[in-house]
């Protein structure tokens, strides 16, 4: 069956741009693009929320096609970890028990700052400052049918439940701690061949993915560039090499960008507070101390 063995569940911005494109290079291991169909969990929360998200069971299979001979074939939606309700019942549904699930948990503190920052980078309905966008997080996505489950700042962040689900329901979870990713990434990703009981391998990880620590200087580049517009189709249309606009795009990018600024301490004191229960929780449950996320 061209469909997938191997799942990265989430958490967004937690690493899960890279260890995917790392896992790719492993000759025993396909992973589709793009990276994130979402077709778990797309019907249950509202079609229009994943951009690009696959709704039926044949587009999905179509991802995997090519690798039905691979030992693995993967997807990396990050936003099965915050459903796993629609997410596990799915993957009960349409894949096999033994499929392997890898769990990525970055400092929610962290997290939430990094996913308003991406969501404020890629998405036209992010204007808010972060203090109003965490107050405003939940209400603002379920009255609005077709606002990112990105954009749920604080809730993407309580892991405890959401972890426990999957380590209950399936044999193999693997829960890569973002730290160490980084820390150590040549011990942590020997770590996770062997999970998958494949072969050491050294993978290229020169190419850096998803960078993030910047922001657009002003709205209107940012919907210039965020839009699909006239403009957008002329320039393709006189610049068919994608490489060539791609290159383009990267250089106007930089010269239209910010460093962006370190959170608020106060801010940051309070997500602590708001974290601190569901991380001792969480260490309790995957036998880790990671209380340092909160002092």
């Amino acid at each position: 069956m061209a469909l997938p063995n191997l799942l990265i569940v989430g958490a967004a911005k937690s690493g899960t741009t890279s260890l995917h494109n790392y896992l790719n290079q492993h000759p025993s291991v396909f992973m589709c693009s793009p990276k994130e169909p979402h077709f778990l969990i797309n019907k249950e929360i509202g079609e229009q929320r994943i951009p690009k998200g696959v709704l039926n069971i044949e587009d999905y299979k179509f991802l995997f096609k090519e690798a039905s001979n691979m030992k693995y074939r993967g997807e990396s939606s990050v936003m099965y970890l915050s459903f796993p309700e629609f997410a596990i019942k799915n993957i009960n549904k349409y894949l096999s028990k033994e499929v392997k699930i890898i769990i990525m948990l970055r400092n929610p503190v962290e997290r939430a700052y990094s996913g308003y920052q991406h969501v404020k980078r890629y998405n036209l309905m992010e204007s808010l400052s972060f203090e109003k966008a965490l107050d405003q997080s939940e209400n603002r996505y379920h009255n609005t049918s077709n606002m990112t489950p990105a954009s749920r700042y604080l809730e993407l962040g309580m892991y405890f439940e959401q972890v426990k689900k999957f380590i209950e329901e399936f044999d193999s979870v693997y829960v890569i701690i973002y730290d160490d990713y980084i820390n150590d990434f040549s011990s942590e990703i020997d770590n996770i061949f062997k999970f998958l009981d494949v072969d050491a391998f050294k993978v290229n990880a020169e190419e850096k993915h998803m960078v993030g620590g910047w922001e657009w200087k002003n709205e209107w580049i940012k919907s210039l560039m965020m839009k699909k517009t006239p403009f957008k189709t002329v320039v393709k249309f006189l610049l068919p090499f994608k490489s060539l606009r791609k290159s383009i795009m990267v250089n106007l990018q930089k010269g239209n960008t910010n460093k962006i600024e370190k959170i608020n301490p106060e801010t940051e004191k309070w997500l602590k507070e708001y974290y601190k229960s569901d991380i001792e929780k969480l260490s309790l449950l995957l036998d880790k101390d990671l209380n340092n996320w909160t002092r």
